[in-house]
């Protein structure tokens, strides 16, 4: 049941005060030409809303005029928020759209169409029902919901007497990532080797979530985990810096513009923690736009030559303990090729993988090896940003005209000295010298990269959804 803000149900064709004003902003941004934050603003809105005719129709009307935008036919999305505005009462068509956005990755929005679903489902019959519960507990699950979630797995496992193998080992996830271990050990059981061998990939699966709590049992004696450690736990990953902030509890960053003397700080500190373990590579590469300036600063670090530093190629990530390859990204969602992704997915001998910024509210196929911070949006100094004027109520666009060497010879000249640079690598090593499963230190070919969560134990403030 949608609820008012003062918590009294919403009735159909009504629109609450706060929802409208959201509804009116996004179709504000939407003539301003600014499409996706007029979607993020009506994914707000959604939180409260999602049978009120003014919500409903703005939904409509902004995938109708990017469609018109694009030149491309109403796409499925449009077809089932029309369903929806057609019949506010059709379950179906609630679940239909709610499951879109979690085969999406978009939970936050998949969450209320499917709550709004099982509303409209209480009389229906139970195998709906079900259906319905099942992906509302997958949407928890990813949104961190943990407690919940495995409240939600159980219900169902008293109803249909007993959970698919794939749901179990999610329940098992859950009680790990609540640090609830011998609970989690217990379910892991009820999903032997043998029964997940029977289903295609399960296996695998299992596998991991073994692996998982693995990987918790390092903690074992320590009695707050930070995100670092939950982001290695999820991951194999390692994150370098976390956001001080303490008006911004997680340690991630929302709306981020590091300095040239941030990042120089960044690529300093993984350089010598690379050359502490003895990783300095032979060759730097870049994937993405933006990345190019960030690998010729690691240049700069290990002075590799000019026919060395080049765009990631098919092929590189080798099995070569001859060569070793950095892999430079500027953010970590610019693995979006199914080929990039294929080729990079093994751990080989002879690639790292470093992203400065990671988009942790956007699920990836591939997790670096090394981060440096957490952000929902960030602008690198080099890329094209947003900045007040003098007067303080007007923005002005700030286009770089560097080359990327320049840029490259700028941001080194701001490097911490050497020395400094070691000290933080060896208390960050030391930071993580417990984590016995890095995929820095496991790159021999059995293991592959894990995807990018977009959840976690650690709780942060979230722009949008």
């Amino acid at each position: 049941m949608n609820l008012d803000p003062e918590g009294q149900p919403i009735q159909i064709g009504q629109t609450p005060e706060q929802v409208q004003q959201l509804v009116d902003r996004a179709r504000a941004l939407s003539e301003a030409g600014d499409a996706p934050s007029a979607f993020q603003t009506l994914a707000v809105a959604f939180q409260t809303d999602v049978v009120g005719d003014n919500v409903i129709e703005m939904a409509c009307e902004l995938l109708q005029r990017n469609s018109e935008t694009t030149g491309t036919p109403p796409g499925d999305e449009f077809l089932l928020f029309d369903q929806i505005r057609r019949d506010r009462n059709d379950f179906g068509a609630y679940h239909r759209l709610g499951t879109h956005f979690l085969r999406l990755g978009q939970f936050g929005l998949a969450r209320p169409f499917l709550e709004q679903a099982r509303a409209l489902a209480v009389d229906e019959p139970q195998d709906v029902q079900t259906a319905i519960d099942v992906d509302k507990a997958q949407t928890l699950v990813h949104l961190g919901e943990y407690e919940e979630a495995i409240n939600a797995f159980h219900t169902l496992n008293e109803k249909v007497g007993g959970l698919p193998l794939g749901l179990i080992l999610l329940m098992c996830e859950c009680y790990a990532l609540m640090r609830l271990p011998d609970e989690a050990e217990a379910v892991y059981q009820v999903a032997p080797a043998e029964a997940a061998a029977q289903i295609q990939g399960l296996d695998r699966e299992r596998e991991e979530t073994g692996d998982l709590l693995a990987r918790l049992r390092d903690f074992d004696g320590v009695e707050e985990l930070d995100l670092p450690a939950w982001h290695y736990i999820q991951t194999r990953g390692m994150l370098l810096e976390t956001n001080p902030d303490p008006k911004m509890p997680g340690g991630r960053f929302v709306l981020y513009q590091p300095s040239e003397e941030d990042v120089a700080y960044l690529v300093g500190l993984t350089a010598a923690l690379l050359d502490a373990r003895e990783y300095s590579p032979t060759r730097i590469v870049w994937l993405g736009p933006s990345a190019e300036p960030l690998a010729r600063l690691f240049a700069q670090w290990w002075e590799v030559e000019e026919n060395s530093i080049r765009p990631y190629r098919s092929g590189d990530n080798s099995d070569s303990e001859e060569e070793l390859t950095l892999l430079v990204m500027a953010h970590s969602n610019e693995i979006r090729e199914e080929q990039t992704y294929q080729e990079l997915l093994p751990a080989r001998a002879g690639m790292i993988i470093f992203a400065l910024d990671l988009r942790w509210t956007e699920a990836q196929p591939i997790t670096p090896d090394i981060s440096g911070f957490m952000s929902q949006a960030c602008n690198l100094p080099w890329e094209t940003r947003i900045e007040p004027n003098e007067d303080g109520n007007s923005w002005r666009q700030v286009t770089e005209t560097r080359d990327p060497a320049t840029i490259a010879e700028a941001i080194a000249s701001q490097f911490p000295p050497e020395e400094e640079c070691d000290e933080f690598a060896n208390e960050t090593l030391e930071t993580f010298e417990r984590c016995t499963d890095l995929i820095l230190e496991h790159r021999d070919g059995t293991l592959n990269r894990r995807p990018l969560m977009t959840h976690s134990p650690i709780k942060s403030a979230k722009l949008g959804l």
